[in-house]
């Protein structure tokens, strides 16, 4: 039986605040199953018209990134998750032979995602090698569906790929995000060879052989996804799919030699040579999309296990309002705190910036273009009710060319800024081929409290004549698989009033006692995004009470 229990000593009680766990587990990894599709919407993009890779982004809220087969350009698409186009993306100086697959997953950079574009069609089996393209992540936005961006991609590699047994022909491949070790999967009859591209060699060498891992018994496959989590990994074909799980510390082979599940992957209507499968950006579902003609379904399937993973909550969304100051002035130390009066700065939609045409607020920079300011300011507020139950605290961040980031007046983040830097010290220059993607960094979730928190960013350039400024920032945070006690107040007319946090959706059953003995029930109460009150009307002038809540 699962638990937690509050002692409220003596009465009255003003206000106390205690914090004690419900032994909540997350149910294990068993047999993860997914309803029949939905239509999540229609593509109608007259020039995607054979969709053969489709993958989620985990950086970009509702982004699907999807790419034609062979005869079109190098690029790819960016779409929401509705299927409308979000913007078209041509991959500098790439070529395309046969694009069958994308992948997401690390690379040479620590904090950052990269797409992987395989190039690794080859229906005659004649190709001496095959090609991958691994391009840091740009920053997409919601917003763009009104006005779909058309750019070139940044910091865009080509490694070459050669099989170490002949040419092979293959549709499928992915990232894993354990390892960030890249997988291909063969398009063969009644089996797929599975082979290996280690991290190490892609993110170092731009040439070397492929290493084989095993093979599997699976027919034609075209598509293949693994989940955020690398703990399922789907390989598809037009009529069927196979789902296989992957226990913690297994290797990718190995989970790969387990007995699949079947999953559905045709949807309704029928997917006629449906060709792409990926996973959304957390792992609970998955989409498909058909690579026959220009208007198409694009299909979800839920899952309907309670094995999945915990949705992210969004305390700040890239493209929120901020307030800002770009005077030129020095703000001190106390600006970067809460209760700071910002009154009379600026306000703006993110992103911010100027030199790059793509901003949402242009801010200035001075009277001289070649003595620009050298730090801009910028603050936030957002509001917390259930900040003990918040876990996994994540910094994402779009920086040229360096920022401090400050939580409740706490330094948290120095992205290629010396720490403490001051008001004049210039950052290091940010790399021009990651000047669109974002940095991930993980926060000490104990640094957030109910009711206002506030974030702080000052935004440094590396030179006083610096050509371009960028600047957004998003946080999320996960829910705790515990539920606690947050707080404890008593009325004059003795209502006890208990607040609680917890996982969304859990129902719990509260009872008092004076011994921890003798239990009654109270009532009981739903936790709702996040956070739920109960309020003891019986309560009397004893010296004691426990609370519990229970499951």
């Amino acid at each position: 039986m699962r638990f937690l229990i509050l002692k409220v000593v003596p009465l009255p009680v003003v206000f106390a605040v205690l914090t004690l766990t419900l032994l909540e587990l997350q149910d294990a990894l068993a047999n993860p199953t997914f309803s029949n599709a939905i239509n999540a919407g229609t593509v109608s993009i007259p020039v995607l018209n054979e969709c053969s890779g489709l993958v989620a982004s985990r950086n970009n809220a509702d982004v699907l990134w999807v790419h034609n087969d062979s005869g079109d350009a190098p690029r790819l698409f960016a779409l929401n998750t509705q299927g409308q186009l979000l913007g078209t993306y041509t991959l500098t100086g790439a070529t395309h032979t046969d694009y069958e697959d994308i992948g997401y997953g690390p690379g040479p950079v620590t904090n950052v995602q990269y797409l992987y574009v395989g190039d690794i069609g080859d229906n005659g089996e004649n190709r001496s090698n095959v090609r991958v393209y691994q391009i840091p992540e740009p920053a997409v936005y919601a917003r763009q569906f009104t006005n779909p961006a058309t750019a070139s991609l940044l910091g865009v590699r080509g490694i070459t790929l050669t099989y170490p047994d002949g040419a092979r022909n293959a549709e499928a491949l992915f990232v894993d995000p354990w390892t960030g070790d890249l997988f291909i999967a063969t398009k063969q009859s009644s089996v797929s060879r599975i082979y290996r591209a280690p991290k190490s060699q892609l993110d170092t060498n731009n040439n070397f052989a492929l290493t084989f891992v095993r093979q599997i018994n699976f027919n034609i496959a075209s598509a293949a996804d693994i989940s955020p989590r690398g703990t399922e990994i789907i390989l598809r074909q037009e009529d069927f799919a196979r789902l296989w799980t992957r226990a913690p510390g297994q290797t990718v082979g190995d989970a790969l030699a387990g007995t699949p599940a079947t999953i559905p992957v045709v949807g309704t209507p029928t997917e006629p040579n449906g060709e792409a499968v990926g996973f959304d950006s957390i792992g609970n579902g998955y989409y498909t999309l058909s690579e026959s003609g220009s208007s198409q379904p694009l299909n979800y399937f839920a899952r309907s296990s309670f094995d999945g993973p915990r949705a992210l909550q969004p305390l700040i969304p890239a493209g929120s309002i901020w307030k800002y100051l770009a005077d030129g002035t020095d703000q001190g130390t106390a600006w970067c705190g809460p209760g700071f009066d910002d009154s009379g700065w600026s306000n703006g939609v993110a992103r911010f910036g100027y030199g790059n045409g793509d901003e949402q607020t242009v801010i200035g920079f001075g009277p001289n273009a070649n003595n620009k300011f050298v730090t801009t300011y910028f603050r936030t507020e957002f509001e917390l009710h259930n900040a003990p139950c918040l876990e996994n605290l994540t910094m994402k961040l779009l920086v040229d060319d360096g920022a401090a980031v400050f939580l409740n007046g706490v330094l948290v983040v120095s992205c290629n800024l010396t720490t403490n830097a001051g008001f004049a010290t210039f950052a290091a220059a940010q790399t021009a081929t990651l000047e669109d993607t974002w940095f991930e960094f993980a926060v000490n979730p104990n640094l957030l409290v109910n009711g206002n928190n506030t974030l702080a960013v000052e935004i440094h350039q590396a030179t006083a004549n610096s050509s371009d400024l960028r600047f957004d920032l998003q946080v999320a945070a996960a829910q705790s698989l515990q539920s606690q006690f947050t707080s404890v107040a008593m009325s004059g007319g003795k209502q006890l009033q208990l607040s609680l946090c917890g996982p969304s959706s859990s129902n719990l059953t509260i009872q008092a006692s004076q011994n921890l003995t003798n239990w009654s029930s109270l009532g009981s109460v739903t936790i709702t995004n996040g956070t739920a009150v109960f309020v003891d009307t019986s309560i009397t002038n004893q010296s004691r009470r426990f609370y519990r809540a229970r499951r």
